[in-house]
């Protein structure tokens, strides 16, 4: 059992140590009995690691998993797994995060990853969803696909070699003895300090360049992309008005629009939104935000239901959150993007998607899901 979270950004790493509860839930009617357990655990002093699926969201949003209107696709089988797995500790240890590895670490190696759809598919699929937006169903739909891959070594190593070479801020190692969760997640869901909560959607992605003066210019040229800002935007006024479900009147703000990230294979564009909600629970901040707008779409109802016909497999913890709750009450949790799976036969899942809007063009979102599996290589 290892389980440990990364800023890597700030250069600091929570370990937690001492595993003495592990809740699930696996059906609908035990998400509420297992926030009450993970909240009596919490009271209890324990620290909790929490790993949600994408799919937990029609478990809280039930109207998401009403089939829409009719529609050539078949809705995905549920694989049969706990949407909600909760671990909870008797410690946490303030450390450094890990250091790459060196000449001495046990060896790790991946395959290429390959997508299950091809690109005909895949671009039948986005004129679908235009065709869908522009009928006025939808304003914005996060389309997504898996990508397998073979797994051979040591985990922590792989691990280690892909976050040093890719320093994110919500970063997270989980060996939990049924998978182990490899997360290089840019992206916050949630994060409560005291009585605020803040989130900070990412709308907008652009490949670096090694040439300086080009990769400066892919970086402008999304930040003042009228296309990137209009999905940003969308998805900041979801955002406000999920928050605004918990929030005390007046107090929902908008800290920054538009900020322009940089990582090693990707620019990105942020936003922050927060609120002040000091009685808002664990479970009613989830049943209010989760899943998060930026990995669903708009109407966000609407937009889940589309996704449940149209993609080919369940996203699993794929878009879902990974974090952690303290014994206070502070919690943060990530959007699980740039997230590798591993499972004990060495079998991985690594998931790639965008936000798809009127404008979009199919080739170019292809192409996009490339760049964001640029990490499994760096």
């Amino acid at each position: 059992m290892e389980c440990r979270f990364e800023d890597r950004l700030a250069g600091r790493a929570l370990r937690f140590e001492g595993l003495c509860s592990r809740i699930e839930a696996r059906c609908a009617t035990e998400v509420a009995p297992a926030l009450a357990a993970i909240e009596a655990q919490r009271q209890q002093g324990r620290w909790i690691a929490l790993l949600l699926d994408y799919e937990l969201g029609e478990w809280l949003l039930p109207e998401a998993a009403l089939a829409p209107p009719a529609g050539p696709w078949t809705p995905p089988r549920d694989d049969g797994r706990p949407r909600l797995t909760a671990l909870a500790f008797e410690s946490r240890h303030d450390e450094a995060p890990w250091d790459a590895p060196d000449a001495g670490s046990a060896p790790a190696a991946i395959s290429l990853p390959a997508p299950r759809m091809t690109e005909v598919d895949y671009v039948r699929q986005i004129e679908a969803i235009r065709g869908l937006i522009g009928d006025g169903e939808l304003y914005q739909v996060n389309y997504t696909q898996p990508l397998d891959l073979q797994f051979q070594g040591d985990a922590a190593t792989l691990y280690r070699r892909i976050a040093a070479r890719n320093p994110v801020a919500h970063g997270a190692f989980i060996q939990d003895g049924e998978r182990t969760v490899l997360s290089f997640s840019p992206e916050l869901f949630v994060r409560r300090d005291g009585p605020r909560l803040t989130t900070r959607p990412m709308k907008g992605t652009a490949p670096r360049d090694p040439d300086p003066a080009e990769d400066e210019r892919l970086g402008q040229a999304l930040l003042a992309s009228e296309k990137n800002r209009a999905e940003n935007l969308m998805i900041v006024d979801l955002l406000r008005n999920d928050l605004g479900r918990l929030a005390e009147p007046g107090s929902v703000r908008v800290d920054a629009l538009f900020s322009l990230e940089r990582y090693p294979t990707v620019w990105t564009m942020t936003s922050t939104v927060s609120a002040l909600a000091p009685h808002a629970s664990l479970e009613e901040v989830l049943r209010a935000l989760f899943p998060c707008g930026s990995i669903t779409g708009a109407p966000k109802v609407a937009a889940m239901r589309r996704i449940r016909q149209m993609e080919t497999a369940p996203r699993g913890l794929y878009c879902g959150s990974i974090g952690w709750l303290a014994p206070d009450g502070d919690f943060s949790l990530n959007v699980a993007i740039r997230t590798l799976v591993l499972d004990h036969a060495g079998h991985g899942i690594y998931s790639v998607g965008g936000g798809i809007v009127h404008d979009s063009d199919p080739a170019e979102e292809w192409q996009e899901c490339h760049w964001k599996a640029r990490i499994l290589r760096a």
